[in-house]
């Protein structure tokens, strides 16, 4: 085995997910599940994703190697600094927020020297939420980027590392401010986009006939929209700065081909559309 225990605290997809994905692996002796809602720890345990589960934090995290913590951003902080107490030596903290800055000037400016954190943030999910969502192939082939500070320690993210390879993952590591930019842009502003671009079209006056012709282009574009408003909003509140950055450049780029219409210009607005199909063909 090379993990012995591993509590998991959330049970939604991503949380779901890696326990199932740990569980499958053969890889941890025990995996321990931690959520407040009694009916998610009950279907973890009847679907053989964890070994033991339990609503209460401190029941749990005591003889963990790694403790994972899997709720919303906004509370990652106040939930690591739950387990200080009842966590034993060298038992390493980390997180999947998709904010990484933030979470770690809050924990590191409290972390007790006995515990350790390693801030990672796994690139993967779907609009899906819940347990009964959980997927053993959601990491694989997918990054996990880690972002340790000057403060953290070697071995620890080697083992945090260890455990997102053997869901198969692909890990790197980043800076977190670069981190946070790259993620504001790439992940934070389309979920911006799909909201807003909903919500343009409820803001017509024919909106539900509009919506009974929506067709695939307006479904798939829109797909992230979705996803969990309460994560969302956190979200965006923790990534505010960069995320203001990258609404400022959409604007932008809207404006142009805004302008390219208005004054006729169709043959720049056709290099536009032709710089943004080569690039999506790319991808």
């Amino acid at each position: 085995m090379q993990f012995n225990k591993i509590t998991i605290i959330g049970l939604g997809l991503i949380g779901g997910s890696l326990a199932l994905a740990l569980k499958e692996s053969n890889k941890v002796e025990r995996i321990v599940g931690i959520d407040p809602n009694i009916e998610t720890i009950e279907y973890a345990l009847g679907n053989g994703i964890i070994d033991t589960g339990s609503p209460e934090i401190n029941d749990c995290v005591e003889g963990a190697d790694i403790v994972v913590i899997s709720t919303h951003v906004g509370i990652i902080p106040n939930t690591a600094k739950s387990l200080f107490q009842s966590a034993s030596e060298g038992t390493i903290i980390t997180d999947v927020g998709s904010v990484k800055s933030s979470i770690l000037k809050a924990i590191e400016e409290d972390l007790p020297e006995k515990l350790h954190f390693v801030a990672g943030h796994p690139i993967a999910g779907t609009e899906n939420s819940g347990i009964k969502s959980a997927d053993a192939n959601l990491f694989k082939g997918r990054r996990c980027i880690l972002t340790p500070t000057e403060k953290t320690d070697s071995a620890s993210i080697n083992k945090i590392k260890l455990m997102w390879e053997t869901v198969g993952s692909e890990v790197h590591k980043m800076d977190p401010e670069t981190h946070d930019h790259i993620f504001g842009i790439v992940s934070h502003l389309p979920h911006v986009v799909a909201y807003a671009l909903i919500n343009s079209v409820l803001n017509t006056k024919d909106s539900e006939q509009l919506m009974d012709f929506a067709g695939g282009g307006l479904k798939d574009y829109t797909r992230v929209a979705a996803s969990s408003p309460d994560m969302w909003t956190e979200i965006f509140k923790a990534n505010k700065d960069h995320l203001l950055e990258a609404i400022s450049i959409f604007k932008n780029s809207i404006e142009d081909i805004e302008t390219a219409i208005q004054n006729e210009d169709f043959d720049k607005l056709k290099k536009e559309l032709e710089k943004a199909a080569r690039t999506k063909r790319s991808l």
